[in-house]
C-alpha cells in the first residue's frame, strides 16, 4: 500500500464531498453534516487552510484521495487526532496506516500525549487507536447536530 500524507487543495472538494457526503461516512464524526455538498468541502478546505492550528491533511493512496488525518492543540494539553477514511476504503487498513504516517511526520509534536475520541459503537475507529499505540483512557460523550452521543476517550502517552 502506498499512502502520502499531504496538504488538501480546492481542487480536492468534489472528491472530499463524495467521500464524506456518504451517511455511513458522517455518522461516525462529530462534525460532518449529512448531507455534504462540494460546497460544505470548498468551506471546509478553505477554512483548514487558514487555520494555523489546524494540521489536516489527505491521504491519498496511489495517487488517489481517500481519507483525511488530523491534529490540533487539546486542552488542557497535548493533541488530538482525528481522520475519516471513504466507505470504498473501510477495511483495509489505511486509517491505521495515515494515522501512523501523521505521527511520525515532521512537525508533529511527538513529546506532547496524543489524544482521539470516538463513538462507543465505533468498534472499527477503536481498533485503529489501539493498532498505533493508544489505551482507553475514560468513557465521555460528543455532540453530533446538538445530540448527545456515548463516546470512548483514548490517549498515547509519550515517554517520558
Amino acid at each position: 500500500m502506498n499512502l502520502e500524507l499531504r496538504r488538501f487543495r480546492l481542487d480536492d472538494a468534489a472528491n472530499v464531498a463524495q467521500l464524506v457526503g456518504d451517511e455511513e461516512v458522517s455518522k461516525w464524526t462529530s462534525n460532518i453534516p449529512f448531507p455534504y455538498s462540494e460546497q460544505d468541502a470548498i468551506a471546509w478546505i478553505t477554512s483548514t487552510a487558514s487555520n494555523s492550528s489546524r494540521n489536516t491533511y489527505a491521504v491519498e493512496m496511489d495517487g488517489r484521495l481517500v481519507a483525511c488525518v488530523s491534529y490540533w492543540p487539546h486542552e488542557p494539553g497535548g493533541v488530538e487526532v482525528g481522520y475519516w477514511v471513504g466507505r470504498a476504503f473501510w477495511g483495509k487498513g489505511i486509517c491505521t496506516n495515515g494515522l501512523q504516517l501523521l505521527l511520525a511526520s515532521d512537525g508533529f509534536p511527538a513529546h506532547m500525549d496524543v489524544f482521539a475520541k470516538v463513538m462507543a459503537q465505533n468498534s472499527g475507529s477503536q481498533r485503529v487507536l489501539e493498532k498505533c499505540g493508544f489505551t482507553f483512557f475514560q468513557k465521555g460523550t460528543v455532540y453530533k447536530a446538538g445530540n448527545e452521543i456515548e463516546a470512548k476517550f483514548y490517549v498515547r502517552r509519550t515517554a517520558a
